[in-house]
């Protein structure tokens, strides 16, 4: 049994898939990002400030496997690379008609997923108080990005991992579209831009290892049972009669 949620065109759409050929082609891409960074930076942000506000947490997850992880101060570089993960998944989507729609579904459905995140973000929150470690620790010529980012950030929004959540659904929707032997290196190489992601979350004390592991399992439940077989009925008929109504 699967979810039908979000598997159907939402009509905001409809004037950017219309018009996707126009700037260079970027123009359906174009949309897409810019409304996961109003989607979900924008409620990121909220809930952050929120729960900062609020200072109080359900439950402390932290295990001796965290306080085991060094602090390792240059993996703040693979932490960012978070953010390339939303323009590729939105530009390489336009490979063709079918993957152009595969590509507006899936960013509807993550769009919702970030929203049930954020639901867990408010009603059971947990603080990152693992980040006194890297206080402790010489940061070196890595203490602008972490100055950077605590600035913006605040020790909050621990689990699930969105880091580990959006970034592993990305991974997973391009190597379905490039699941061909002419990019076998480039997925692999993915994956371990992805696996060292991963570690970056946990050396940089931004989330426990709960965070990770309930992430994880919060991206693989949502693409076997709700964002794969939405992209499989993509080919249907009856999605694309509503694309082309849009």
């Amino acid at each position: 049994m699967s979810i039908k949620w979000g598997s159907r065109p939402w009509r905001l759409w409809s004037n950017h898939w219309k018009n996707r050929d126009k700037q260079l082609g970027y123009r359906l891409p174009i949309a897409l990002i810019v409304a996961i960074i109003i989607g979900a930076g924008l409620g990121y942000l909220l809930t952050n400030k929120f729960a900062y506000w609020r200072d109080w947490q359900a439950f402390d997850p932290t295990t001796s496997i965290d306080t085991w992880i060094p602090v390792m101060p240059w993996m703040i570089v693979p932490y960012s690379t978070l953010y390339f993960y939303y323009p590729m998944a939105a530009i390489l989507g336009m490979k063709s008609e079918q993957t152009q729609r595969e590509n507006v579904i899936f960013h509807q459905i993550l769009l919702m997923l970030t929203w049930m995140v954020f639901v867990i973000f408010i009603l059971v929150p947990v603080e990152v108080d693992i980040r006194s470690s890297v206080f402790a620790a010489d940061l070196g010529i890595w203490q602008p990005w972490y100055d950077y980012l605590y600035a913006v950030d605040t020790p909050w929004n621990a689990w699930p991992s969105l880091h580990i959540v959006q970034s592993l659904l990305a991974v997973l929707v391009v190597s379905r579209w490039y699941n061909t032997e002419n990019y076998r290196w480039q997925i692999r190489i993915l994956w371990f831009a992805w696996l060292m992601l991963t570690i970056s979350v946990m050396t940089t004390k931004q989330h426990f290892v709960w965070d990770v592991v309930t992430g994880i399992i919060i991206a693989v439940l949502a693409w076997k049972y709700w964002i794969s077989p939405c992209l499989e009925n993509c080919s249907s008929q009856l999605i694309v009669n509503e694309f082309e109504t849009l």
